[in-house]
């Protein structure tokens, strides 16, 4: 049985996703491809605005989408390391994988050249078919 077999708004249903990306159209087509998958997602401009938000509220994922260059800002780094924290994706240019993985040793890390299949294939931890 594959997973085309069942709903794919049912891989992610119900989660509560916060999507970080400073560049809206990215952001945009991550949260389209997250709630396709059955995430209800909230779409933060930035880190700082991401920071705000996860004091308000939790959420299961967390996916920071990172540009070319763009640091994790301190006052957003306490929030992916936190133990206990919810399940957090970075994606970002290869070359800083190992960057990030110090700052969030916990996080799963991919990068912008995934699809929207392979992106919520990657969140649930399961081999596409």
């Amino acid at each position: 049985m594959t997973f085309d077999s069942f709903s794919w708004a049912s891989l992610l249903a119900k989660r509560e996703a916060l999507v970080i990306d400073r560049l809206r159209p990215r952001g945009m087509a991550l949260t389209a491809a997250l709630e396709e998958a059955g995430a209800v997602v909230t779409l933060a401009p930035g880190q700082s605005i991401a920071a705000d938000r996860l004091g308000e509220r939790k959420y299961s994922l967390i996916v920071l989408s990172l540009s070319v260059g763009e640091p994790v800002l301190d006052r957003m780094a306490p929030s992916l390391a936190a133990a206990g924290a919810p399940q957090v994706v970075v994606l970002v240019e290869p070359p800083r994988h190992a960057e990030i993985r110090a700052i969030c040793p916990h996080a799963r890390i991919g990068d912008h050249r995934m699809s929207d299949r392979e992106l919520v294939m990657f969140i649930i931890g399961t081999p596409d078919e």
